[in-house]
């Protein structure tokens, strides 16, 4: 199995600052999809609106 990682510095914000690779890069911000739903974008969309919504929501200090 091959996960695919994406990376982003942290204050940076555009799609050409994302690193795309098949291990982590160590960056401050980093997102690792399996590769058994790594087919189905729209899935993966959603889970990431998903941990947007949690972080508006929920998180109410700095991540501990």
């Amino acid at each position: 199995m091959a996960d695919r990682f994406y990376s982003v510095v942290i204050g940076e914000h555009f799609p050409h600052q994302v690193t795309e690779g098949g291990s982590t890069s160590g960056e401050t911000i980093e997102l690792r999809v399996n590769d058994t739903v790594y087919a189905n974008k729209d899935a993966i969309l959603r889970g990431l609106e998903a941990i947007k919504s949690y972080l508006i929501v929920r998180e109410t200090g700095p991540i501990a």
